[in-house]
């Protein structure tokens, strides 16, 4: 419901929703042809000025999934898809895949996952949403916005993804607690 209630240019739309035979939920969003902001702004070679007004076009929407009672708890590149509409750079959010809706009246035992689990991609994830709390608000999401805007403005997210190569998640946890980014 909570998916199904936001309406953004820049979020892929939710056509259709439900329960499989077995009882798995699952939701079907529109497909977005496009490539990682990253990418694109990379491939473009997109002057500083333009990729701060794409990344303006991501918080937006961002903050409309907030005002909807979502939280995304996934934003990387990959989950930002840029096209061109009209010869224009459109970037939409996609895979809400482990969102959490937080609406009143919405929120149940099946918007919980088990405290403890690392849910999420560990270069762009805040220590709290490490750690498994079940209190992951939407500053989470904004964490994840300053990673991706790092990386969009610098070449790279604050920690590498080899930082976390071959690690386990209480290691993954640590690390994303006890260290501090260095050089940007």
């Amino acid at each position: 419901q909570a998916l199904a209630s936001m309406n953004h240019p820049n979020i892929a739309r939710v056509l259709d929703a439900g329960s499989t035979a077995s009882g798995r939920p699952y939701f079907v969003m529109e497909l977005v042809d496009g490539e990682r902001i990253t990418d694109y702004c990379d491939r473009k070679r997109l002057s500083l000025r333009r990729r701060l007004k794409l990344f303006v076009e991501v918080c937006e929407a961002i903050q409309h999934a907030h005002q909807k009672g979502v939280i995304h708890r996934d934003i990387k590149p990959s989950n930002v898809l840029v096209s061109e509409l009209n010869g224009r750079p459109v970037p939409k959010i996609i895979d809400f895949g482990i969102a959490k809706a937080t609406t009143e009246g919405i929120e149940g035992d099946a918007t919980h996952t088990l405290a403890g689990q690392l849910i999420g991609t560990p270069a762009y994830m805040s220590p709290e949403q490490a750690d498994g709390s079940v209190d992951i608000d939407t500053r989470s999401d904004i964490y994840s916005l300053g990673a991706m805007l790092c990386e969009l403005l610098t070449g790279r997210p604050p920690f590498a993804h080899e930082d976390f190569k071959g690690k386990g998640a209480d290691q993954i946890r640590t690390f994303l607690r006890d260290h501090e980014t260095e050089g940007l």
